[in-house]
């Protein structure tokens, strides 16, 4: 092949720079040149042997002798390596001056592991090759990709540490995005509105506010309550609000923006708090006032004695007033005591142990043997009640029935009878009590375990109001119950539910099966 005027020329170092990877076979297709480049990533490739040997060839297709290359002169051909390191090898074939088959190759590269895995380098390839840039590109791109996935699985990762966070909270959050659409919103929230969770997203903020607005209680004034907050003057301003859909609860409500406009709403369920303080008042102003009567009268009874001269037999008249009261602020003083004890050692100072069942209601009985107040006291334990153990605290349980039984005669007619019965159910064994006295009404029953409340406020039944209150609180830290069934004028029923001891089950070695009776308490019993 001759060369015209201007036709470029290579030879020696020029040649092999402008194409380090080429490779020169005979007319026998016998390797006799190599690149530089090629003989480093290739180091098992040898001259002199047959070039069929060392590559398969995949382009140009049935390209095994000489005479067929050359009529692929200037096309496109593809080599994959057959040593130890596979190697893949894309470029074109030419015709040498000399006659020889020249293949101006690269090789194909997918990262910059493959690169080192050769054992190359950028300085291996030609200036004008971008395989080498290629190739640190794609690396890039992959460690971008990389970094990327990273970062979003870390963003993931938060997001459900967050979601977790949010959802163990019995507070409810609510986050909306600039354009006020609901992006975030907790269970509680959800149970605290009747909000489904299928059609919570469906809300923008607008609806979420009117949703609110529809369950807020008739004197509520604001309608609008999410709007009214982010209308107010304070960047956190505060509303608390009552709700009475899906139930009645005090929802505290507050605010806070972030810097691209989205809002978060936190729905903090204050019902307990706020009946707390209810009752705290409550207890306060009844107690100064149950506390103050007895005290009154002592003081005013002593101011008599101590500035007036009073006959002996009023003397003796005004002592025994005195001393009933101060018994009656003593008594109401130990049973306060009692209550705020056993509610801050929650418990701790019961010392429950396995005490017989009739032995516990033999030993309560005989305490009060003359303090009946001519009531006829009948007690009927089932025989296989008798022998069962009961895991409890003596002192406090029998304190306990005391205040049951002395309420029974107290609000029931003299020389009334009432009756001791026992009955089992749901592992727990108990001591109903039952009376043919006044009675309550519904409205009374739902109230009968509040301090200081009495069931007859006129006074003419002596007693402080926390009687049952102590009943409630000794029984449900033993882990059992106090039932109450009443009706006005048909007397009242309280039983008292105590948990059976595994160390004595029953008389028959095993604990008595739930009564029909048990599991379904009716009124009380006739006369």
């Amino acid at each position: 092949m001759t060369r015209g005027p201007g036709e470029p020329a290579l030879a020696g170092a020029a040649f092999t720079r402008a194409f380090p990877f080429h490779l020169v076979l005979d007319d026998a297709l016998r390797v006799i040149g190599i690149g530089p480049s090629l003989r480093k990533a290739c180091p098992w490739l040898q001259t002199g042997t047959a070039m069929t040997g060392q590559f398969r060839i995949s382009r140009p297709r049935a390209a095994a002798t000489f005479e067929a290359w050359r009529s692929h002169v200037g096309e496109l051909c593809t080599l994959h390596g057959l040593g130890p390191e596979p190697i893949t090898l894309r470029g074109s074939a030419e015709l040498g001056d000399d006659g020889t088959l020249l293949l101006l190759l690269s090789p194909v590269l997918q990262t910059m592991d493959d690169m080192q895995r050769l054992g190359l380098q950028f300085s291996d390839f030609a200036r004008h090759d971008a395989t080498g840039d290629v190739s640190l590109l794609m690396q890039t791109a992959r460690m971008s990709s990389a970094d990327a996935q990273r970062l979003a699985e870390r963003l993931r990762s938060r997001s459900e540490q967050l979601t977790a966070t949010l959802e163990l909270s019995r507070n409810g959050f609510a986050y909306f995005d600039r354009q006020g659409l609901l992006l975030h919103v907790n269970s509680a929230l959800l149970q605290m509105l009747g909000i489904a969770r299928v059609s919570a997203f469906d809300l923008d903020i607008r609806r979420f506010d009117e949703w609110i607005g529809q369950r807020l209680a008739p004197d509520e004034l604001q309608r609008s309550p999410l709007s009214t907050l982010m209308r107010g003057s304070t960047p956190h301003a505060e509303l608390t609000l009552r709700l009475v859909d899906p139930k009645p609860t005090v929802v505290h409500i507050t605010h806070a923006s972030t810097q691209d406009g989205s809002v978060v709403f936190y729905l903090r369920d204050v019902t307990r708090e706020s009946e707390v303080d209810r009752m705290k008042s409550e207890f306060l102003s009844t107690a100064a006032h149950e506390l103050r009567t007895p005290m009154v009268s002592v003081f005013g009874f002593t101011e008599l004695l101590l500035h007036r001269p009073v006959p002996e037999d009023r003397r003796r008249e005004v002592l025994q007033t005195i001393h009933r009261q101060s018994s009656l602020l003593i008594g109401m003083i130990n049973d306060l005591l009692d209550l705020a004890r056993i509610e801050s050692r929650q418990g701790q100072d019961l010392r429950r142990e396995p005490i017989e069942f009739a032995r516990m209601v033999d030993d309560t009985l005989r305490r009060l043997a003359g303090a009946t107040g001519g009531h006829s006291l009948q007690v009927q334990l089932e025989p296989a009640h008798r022998n069962c153990c009961v895991q409890v605290d003596p002192v406090k349980t029998s304190q306990a029935l005391t205040n049951v039984l002395s309420n029974a005669m107290k609000y029931s007619p003299a020389g009334s009878v009432v009756r001791l019965t026992s009955l089992s159910g749901d592992g727990l064994l108990g001591i109903r009590v039952s009376d043919h006295g006044i009675g309550m009404s519904t409205d009374q029953l739902a109230r009968i375990f509040e301090r200081f409340y009495r069931a007859d406020p006129s006074g003419s039944v002596p007693g402080t109001g926390l009687g049952m209150s102590l009943v409630k609180e000794i029984i449900e830290l033993q882990q059992g119950r106090v039932d109450v069934h009443s009706a006005p004028g048909a007397g009242t029923q309280v039983t008292l539910w105590l948990p059976l001891s595994a160390a004595w089950p029953s008389a028959e070695g095993q604990a008595p099966q739930p009564s029909a009776h048990a599991q379904h308490p009716q009124g009380p019993a006739p006369a």
